[in-house]
């Protein structure tokens, strides 16, 4: 199971050090490092999912390929204006550059699919939901949404890892798992910012909005993608203790990057 969140156990991929709050040039140039330096992905490799992986994997890769297939406009125009009222429009070239490493996982997702003869779907309620709620939304929801994503990923993709002997998979789900990693930094770190105006009870009403997103989502994708999960060695309690792991880290992330002298 995934035992620690830090990047120390990501490495050798690039990471930002977790004791400074980067700025957006600071993240674009870690986007453009990530670009540069990924895992090698074993594609020739001969080894074939048995019957059983493939049952216990097909129905959750499907649904979260198809997650990290959006393309991103609704989040690109909330990020203009947010880097507009800002002055720093930088930020948009680090959102730009995220949604890229989010369509990258999809597109390889999709091809590892297609070698295993797992079919696409087109089609799910939840990231229908998911979609709908981020679009009609300005940034900050549509980036606490994301954030609620992201983390699960990180807790998904370590199962996935896990659920199977393919070498091709396990080398993309680490690459994923570190992207995710970073990715939570970066939206963590920008709702930290955004709410550091808010008066203390508004943070305490969006705190526990958040905190009700999340647990709900919790409980759906444990009851939609147990099997992965479970071949994954995660069980229920290993699941609800390590994700709340992460949303601890999470909730971090935003409180430090609030103080005064944080940056974005």
């Amino acid at each position: 199971m995934l035992e620690s969140m830090t990047s120390a156990t990501l490495h050798p991929l690039p990471c930002l050090p977790d004791d400074v709050f980067p700025t957006s040039a600071d993240w674009q140039g870690y986007f453009f490092a990530n670009q540069a330096h990924r895992l090698s992905l074993p594609w020739t490799t001969d080894y074939r999912l048995s019957a059983p992986e493939k049952r216990a994997i097909a129905h959750s890769i499907q649904k979260f390929q198809l997650g990290e297939s959006s393309e991103g406009s609704h989040l690109m125009a909330v990020a203009r204006v947010h880097a507009e009222r800002i002055l720093d429009p930088v930020y948009v070239d680090a959102v730009k550059l995220f949604i890229g490493e989010e369509q990258r996982h999809a597109k390889e997702l999709k091809r590892f699919m297609e070698q295993e003869a797992i079919p696409l779907t087109r089609k799910d309620w939840m990231d229908s939901w998911f979609r709908r709620l981020r679009k009609c939304a300005n940034l900050e929801v549509a980036l606490s949404v994301l954030l609620v994503a992201e983390l699960i990923a990180t807790i998904y993709y370590d199962a996935l890892k896990q659920a199977t002997r393919s070498p091709l998979l396990a080398t993309l789900c680490t690459q994923i798992l570190h992207d995710e990693h970073q990715h939570v930094r970066f939206q963590g770190q920008t709702l930290g910012q955004l709410r550091a105006a808010y008066a203390p009870w508004m943070r305490l009403i969006i705190s526990l909005a958040f905190k009700l997103l999340f647990t709900l989502t919790v409980v759906i994708v444990w009851f939609d993608h147990r099997s992965t999960f479970r071949t994954g060695n995660y069980s229920l309690p290993d699941y609800w203790r390590t994700i709340h792991q992460s949303y601890h880290w999470a909730k971090s992330l935003m409180a430090a990057a609030s103080t005064p002298d944080a940056t974005l």
